[in-house]
């Protein structure tokens, strides 16, 4: 602890750049709420049921489970704005830390996923049939699906099995965290007027962050108690209805963190093609470390253009993800899918430009 304390730290950076801290304590909520809520859970046939029960019968189970659903909300907020920081503040150029961050968000909505599937209500169950079948289009998919789901079609046997997946998935988040630090902390921070090793303009932790921090780790409680008054706007009211194999949705649609890419996915009728741009856009965030070399030679070409076309784009497409396949959103869709890889396009070709001629 008292190496964190004299921890060096450029006096320059603001209040953005404590959000990891703050993902690790709303992460830490969500481990020891899920702890507590894999005691009542019951993954079986009576997965509805043991939610119910749950809500009703345990002392606090109501506030304990709104903590665990309303916080993956929250983990996705801070983690955009994370990401954002980084893409806006050309964090990209530290590798390690950059790929490292980019397999947590890929393990955070993998178990986000699966944990949406749990209560097993009407849109989890299609949820899980949806997106899982989108994996018969590979190679042996058929039978991946089938493994998948335990069967020839989501059951109970899906429920249990994603709830195990989900229970352990976590651990190996931390790990990663574990890794992710180290390699920040190797590298070293970088502050938004690039300073990044100079000791001059460096205080230590506690005199820079102490203050910074507890404003934000007030700021997410207040958030967090305020998403107790008004629990379930962010849900949807199918998934209050238990599950049905006879009868689906007429609008299947996930959590709006995940409406960006689903936007994608729904923009292209081809199941191969959609999954494909589905990957793409997920990958895509690869391809900025290599953009590192235009950083250092100072290019004309301004990453905040990079930054507020990406935000720009998911927003968007966040909203559109949501609405149904219909005129005239599945065109507007469709043309925000393409400019989403136009834009990356340009980017490569613009980095293959400057290795050639540097």
């Amino acid at each position: 602890m008292g190496v964190i304390w004299e921890l060096s730290t450029p006096k320059s950076i603001s209040f953005i750049w404590g959000l990891g801290r703050l993902l690790g304590l709303i992460l830490t909520v969500q481990i020891f709420s899920g702890l507590i809520l894999s005691f009542y859970y019951s993954s079986g046939i009576e997965a509805w049921n043991s939610v119910i029960i749950l809500r009703r019968e345990v002392r606090l189970g109501w506030v304990i489970r709104l903590f665990h659903r309303n916080g993956a909300s929250f983990i996705f907020l801070v983690l955009f704005l994370h990401l954002l920081r980084g893409l806006y503040f050309n964090s990209f150029a530290l590798m390690n830390v950059w790929f490292s961050g980019y397999l947590l968000i890929v393990l955070c909505i993998g178990t986000a996923f699966l944990g949406y599937v749990l209560p097993w209500g009407q849109m989890s169950f299609w949820g899980a049939t949806v997106i899982i079948n989108l994996v018969s289009i590979l190679p042996y998919g058929k039978n991946l699906v089938v493994w998948l789901w335990g069967g020839f079609y989501v059951s109970y046997l899906t429920c249990r099995f994603f709830f195990t997946i989900h229970f352990l998935l976590p651990f190996l988040i931390v790990i990663l965290i574990m890794f992710h630090l180290t390699a920040l902390h190797l590298r070293g921070r970088s502050s938004f007027r690039g300073i990044r090793n100079s000791s001059a303009v460096k205080f230590k932790f506690q005199e820079l962050f102490l203050f910074k921090d507890l404003v934000n780790v007030v700021l997410i409680w207040l958030a967090l108690i305020i998403s107790l008054i008004y629990p379930d706007w962010l849900s949807d009211p199918v998934n209050f209805i238990i599950s049905d194999l006879s009868t689906s949705p007429m609008h299947i649609q996930p959590e709006w963190y995940f409406l960006n890419l689903y936007g994608i996915l729904r923009s292209i009728p081809n199941k191969l093609g959609g999954l494909i741009a589905f990957t793409a856009a997920l990958a895509s965030l690869l391809i900025l470390p290599s953009l590192s070399l235009i950083q250092r030679i100072r290019i004309v070409l301004s990453f905040k253009y990079i930054f507020w076309c990406f935000l720009f784009l998911n927003l968007v497409l966040i909203w559109l993800g949501s609405q149904l396949v219909e005129t005239p959103f599945a065109e507007i869709r469709q043309v925000l899918t393409g400019l989403y890889f136009v834009c990356i396009f340009i980017i490569l070709i613009i980095n293959l430009i400057v290795k050639i001629l540097f």
